[in-house]
């Protein structure tokens, strides 16, 4: 992973994680419950990560280096843990159960295109054989949505339990 990359994705992902908190307007209960939504699914990714290297599902194949799967960690738990967690929890703030299935439904929708993407046009994610490395990369997004939510759930309640920020 070139250099330039590693700092776009380290500055990127926590300003998109700015930007998803001040158009949720989520209050601050909320906001650090969605920080702690960060380092959970970043955790989450870089556990699920090498059981799938392990498994042979996919690889990151600069993940022997410590900067690429520190940026690349830092990138999912922003926005793939914070980001995404505080977008769920809009949708199931003001859908109930039909908005907390479209957000499962289009994380992991999302994530399985993210993977499919780099996989044909880069060199950095690389699907192992088959159909099984597809199948555990949507249980995988599916788990870090559930621990996500979980997570906001846990530390600022229900999605209706808090007022909204002032806009």
């Amino acid at each position: 992973m070139s250099a330039n990359l590693l700092l776009a994705v380290c500055f990127a992902s926590p300003v998109l994680f700015t930007a998803v908190l001040w158009l949720t307007r989520a209050g601050p209960r909320r906001a650090t419950a969605a920080l702690a939504a960060c380092a959970s699914a970043a955790v989450f990714s870089v556990g699920w990560d090498a059981i799938a290297a392990g498994m042979g599902w996919w690889t990151y194949p600069t993940s022997g280096e410590l900067l690429p799967t520190l940026a690349l960690a830092l990138a999912c738990g922003f926005g793939f843990g914070g980001a995404a967690a505080l977008l769920g929890w809009r949708m199931m703030r003001s859908g109930g159960w039909v908005g907390a299935a479209t957000f499962l439904a289009a994380f992991v929708g999302i994530g399985m295109l993210r993977d499919y993407t780099l996989d044909i046009n880069t060199t950095e994610f690389s699907f192992g054989p088959g159909l099984a490395p597809h199948v555990m990369a949507g249980v995988g997004y599916l788990s870090m949505a559930i621990i996500a939510q979980v997570v906001m759930l846990v530390m600022a309640g229900p999605p209706r339990a808090d007022s909204l920020r002032a806009s």
